[in-house]
């Protein structure tokens, strides 16, 4: 029997939300503004829609084969076609392009800034925990879709 998995101490879109706020608030003590032109709105809006596309094609894929999209509960079955043939992580990835175009968006430094510590925390928090729990629940098969360094999962015992 698997243990059950271990929760993120925020759901992932609240860190991406509490990262943004976080970066309006420091925009707002220190600006270190960046320019906003038609080529940057431009770019931020094929993020937007990349990455939201991405997540709503994983969470389509979730519920067609009837198991979870939750962080917080324990999938029936590993997917591997369609956005997880692309990314592990789509929805983590749909939700980086989609912080990313509204750090384009709001012509500041800060959101760069914090992204390291967001995708360090989400690594951390949120994918680490779900692969080991994946790992645990699936086996070999996803031991071989894996892309990071049994090192790495050395480096957490």
């Amino acid at each position: 029997m698997s243990t059950p998995p271990e929760q993120p101490p925020l759901p992932p879109p609240l860190l991406y939300l509490l990262c943004l706020t976080l970066a309006l608030f420091l925009s707002g003590w220190l600006p270190l503004p960046l320019p906003v032109n038609n080529g940057v709105r431009s770019l931020a809006v094929i993020l937007i829609v990349f990455g939201q596309g991405l997540s709503f094609w994983a969470m389509w894929r979730f519920r067609q084969q009837r198991t979870t999209s939750s962080n917080f509960d324990q999938p029936d079955q590993l997917l591997r076609d369609g956005p997880f043939a692309i990314s592990r992580n789509p929805i983590n990835l749909g939700d980086t392009l989609g912080y990313c175009a509204i750090a384009l968006l709001l012509g500041n430094l800060w959101p760069w800034l914090l992204l390291p510590g967001l995708l360090y925390l989400m690594n951390r928090t949120v994918i680490r925990p779900d692969e080991r729990q994946l790992l645990e629940l699936f086996g070999q098969p996803y031991r071989c879709l894996l892309y990071t360094s049994d090192a790495a999962d050395e480096e957490d015992s």
